[in-house]
């Protein structure tokens, strides 16, 4: 579509009745094989569904069907997140609240939990010895862990409500309630890895055990990297620093897990299988849905030297070989994506970067250390690893992601030249409203001049306007910048000139519609200006505003709360199977008493 097209395509027909099948389709399948899986059992109700699952797979019926319906629910949600993502860089915020996005996002989400509360009928009817048990009731450790994760990712979306109801609806995937959302579905493949290691060392068939381990492995990886996204579509509302440290965190920890646990090529898989994954979703999301094309990491070679690493574990030990992994994903591995974002990153990473990629060394070696003991736990070995150790690893992951969250401003001024690149086009802005488009041409004078010198990205941004595009901006001389192309103005379209360089991160705007709802005027082109640089995202998130203090304590105390459950409940998870392969090796440890406990 050009850009004419898309200035006046704004949101119209953002939800045709046709792209509801993404919605109903999923739902018809799970259906299907449900039913499918009914017809072949014996037995009554669940039983029946019990007895098609594990004569099919050789697994436990409760691991097996909580496996099926939890990897259907994070296909289903991973689809409708990254398209919601793209939508809103597209045309801006929603006019409805159920659009199709956002109807596969809650589906997904509450499917989590289906898939938990499912695993435990099946445990239950089947009377399964699990770990876990509560009454009647017998419950899988990864199926409680489940639970939980949907179930506080699930209260994101009226404490989102509310957020937005207050302080207005800022586009980002950073707000607290839009954290916990992802946050759930992105730790939602450990609960299901959670599952299926506690099924046994060799349960299922060949076929179920090697898809299962492939598959799981897949979705950690695309589940870590989920954070990743705006960098990945563009429009990354924090400092340049946050994406080497997100890919570094993924990779220690899922990669390393992946190779800990299965042998020689399992990193290369789950690399491969992430790439599969990813570039089938652009494909869908962009020239199938005709949205922004969603751009992701390599991840290859940070696969290549966890490969090199493990061949060293044995002679170095479990925590020196964790170490050595975490070192060479955040230094050799991190350069391989330093060099492939230069070929298809959206902001190409700059030298001036380095000094600060120590936050990316913490990441590495924190995260491999997590990765290797997960591994280990999901080959049904011993941890390894001292609790002192596991405990200063997830120190040093949340030290990493600490040290990249300041924003700042500092003092920055231009002289704005603009003119016509192009004949005006009759378009409206969101209120309906006149707001002709036009192409325009963009020249700056900074002052001072070497505010953009070393700059993580200097560039004209554009987004909203039924697409989006990044315009970089070319030094003529020192302080003298002009943009590479025109760029649209007028219509839905917001576009500004953006500065991000270490924690500073500033924009000015050259051209932003009427927005009626917020009372904001518009702001257009003037041939020649003087402008002044404020924070970004006075600009990326113009709709925001301030209101009562309270919604923003719930909201932050929520996400804060609920991401320390989930993280205990995987914890506990997994130690407790860590102590029944440690039992199995000990005979004549005494069981565990009754009740919700371990027995491990």
């Amino acid at each position: 579509m050009t850009l004419p097209a898309l200035a006046a395509a704004g949101t119209a027909g953002h939800s045709p009745a046709i792209e509801w099948l993404w919605v109903v389709v999923p739902a018809l399948l799970l259906a299907g094989v449900l039913t499918r899986l009914w017809q072949r059992g014996s037995g009554r109700g669940l039983s029946r569904i019990a007895d098609s699952l594990q004569r099919a797979t050789g697994l436990p019926a409760w691991c097996a069907g909580g496996l099926l319906t939890g990897i259907w629910a994070l296909i289903v949600g991973v689809i409708g997140f990254i398209w919601d993502v793209a939508w809103h860089i597209d045309f801006g915020r929603d006019t409805e609240l159920f659009t199709v996005p956002h109807v596969l996002i809650l589906t997904g989400l509450l499917g989590l939990g289906a898939s938990g509360l499912f695993s435990i009928a099946l445990a239950t009817v089947e009377r399964a010895p699990t770990a876990w048990h509560l009454g009647a009731l017998r419950i899988p450790r990864g199926a409680l862990a489940l639970g939980v994760l949907s179930a506080g990712a699930a209260l994101g979306f009226p404490l989102d409500d509310l957020w937005h109801a207050t302080y207005g609806v800022d586009v980002t995937m950073w707000g607290p309630t839009h954290l916990m959302m992802i946050g759930g579905a992105s730790l939602a493949p450990l609960a299901l890895w959670l599952l299926h290691t506690e099924a046994g060392p060799d349960a299922g068939r060949p076929w179920m055990r090697r898809d299962a381990r492939r598959h799981l492995a897949a979705a950690t990886v695309i589940g870590l990297s989920t954070f990743q996204l705006e960098f990945d579509m563009g429009v990354p509302q924090w400092q340049a620093l946050y994406q080497p440290v997100l890919i570094v965190l993924a990779t220690s920890i899922a990669l390393v897990a992946a190779r800990v646990a299965f042998g020689r090529g399992w990193a290369l898989l789950a690399a491969a299988n992430f790439l599969v994954a990813r570039g089938v979703l652009a494909l869908v999301v962009g020239p199938g849905l005709g949205h922004v094309v969603p751009r992701f990491p390599l991840y290859l070679g940070i696969a290549l030297v966890v490969e090199a690493g493990a061949l060293l574990l044995p002679r170095l030990g479990t925590l020196r070989g964790a170490l050595l992994m975490g070192l060479l994903v955040s230094t050799a591995g991190l350069a391989t994506e330093w060099g492939f974002s230069q070929l298809w990153g959206r902001h190409p990473w700059q030298g001036s970067m380095l000094p600060r990629l120590w936050v990316a060394l913490i990441a590495g070696l924190a995260g491999a250390v997590i990765g290797s003991a997960l591994g280990n736990v999901v080959a049904h070995r011993r941890v390894g690893l001292h609790r002192a150790a596991i405990l200063a690893a997830l120190a040093g992951v949340l030290a990493a992601l600490v040290v990249p969250v300041a924003r700042t401003t500092t003092p920055v001024a231009a002289v704005m030249h603009t003119s016509p690149a192009g004949p005006q086009v009759p378009a409206v802005n969101r209120d309906g409203l006149s707001s002709p488009y036009q192409l325009m041409n963009v020249d700056l004078t900074l002052s001072p001049p070497d505010a953009a010198v070393g700059a993580d990205w200097f560039e004209l941004s554009s987004w909203q306007g039924g697409g989006s595009a990044q315009t970089p901006l070319v030094e003529d001389s020192p302080g003298h910048y002009h943009g590479a192309a025109p760029v649209p103005t007028g219509a839905t379209w917001k576009t500004l000139v953006w500065l991000a360089k270490g924690p500073v991160m500033m924009a000015t705007a050259v051209s932003f519609p009427a927005d009626l709802q917020y009372g904001q005027g518009p702001v257009t082109p003037k041939p020649v200006q003087t402008v002044q640089f404020s924070a970004s995202s006075s600009w990326l998130m113009r709709e925001s505003h301030d209101g009562a203090v309270w919604p923003a304590v719930v909201a932050y105390t929520g996400l804060f709360s609920i991401a320390a459950v989930w993280i205990a409940v995987l914890l506990i998870g997994f130690a407790s199977v860590s102590r029944s392969i440690a039992t199995t090796k000990k005979p004549g440890l005494a069981a565990a008493r009754p009740g919700l406990v371990a027995v491990g």
